[in-house]
């Protein structure tokens, strides 16, 4: 006999016994899916509910927030058409559109850039002409550029010169 033999009594009367055993775990693990199942079919329609409830949420704070960060740039363009169409002169509504839509960006985080007499940086300026090197400087410029916070939104579209003092290093490459 085996120890296994041993520690039971008899080998085949544990194959008999093993049997109804098994059948009885198969039963058990039955209910439980049946169970499982039944708590899934009510659980479902909660969790279905409670999905939608929350997403309609967050539509609506997605929406108020977008509302929040737009408004103040919205008053300021309504001000703006406002005084536009209160000014007389053609000069006038150009001068004063110019230093409103400035002024607007400039407090919703906007800066322009690209001046004459800057150094020439080709993250910040896109050049037209001229010669790009290490010490050059924009000599002419044909539209500003914007970043925010850093990151360049539009190039400034500039003429590039070499810096007097660097006007007989070599390494510049015309554009």
């Amino acid at each position: 006999m085996t120890g296994y033999e041993d520690a039971a009594g008899n080998g085949e009367a544990d194959g008999a016994d093993l049997a109804p055993a098994l059948e009885r775990l198969s039963e058990a693990q039955d209910l439980l899916r049946q169970d499982f199942e039944r708590l899934a079919a009510a659980v479902t329609p909660l969790l279905t509910k409670q999905y939608s409830d929350t997403q309609g949420r967050m539509r609506v704070l997605e929406t108020r927030l977008r509302n929040r960060q737009e408004r103040p740039l919205i008053v300021l363009m309504a001000n703006l058409l406002a005084d536009v169409r209160r000014l007389d002169s053609a000069q006038d509504v150009k001068e004063h559109v110019e230093e409103a839509m400035a002024e607007a960006l400039t407090r919703v985080g906007y800066q322009e850039m690209g001046s004459e007499g800057d150094q020439f940086d080709p993250e910040w300026h896109e050049a037209m002409s001229g010669t790009v090197g290490k010490a050059g400087v924009v000599s002419r410029v044909y539209s500003r550029g914007l970043a925010c916070y850093g990151d360049v939104i539009i190039k400034a579209k500039v003429d590039v010169e070499p810096a007097p003092e660097a006007a007989g290093e070599k390494g510049e490459l015309p554009v």
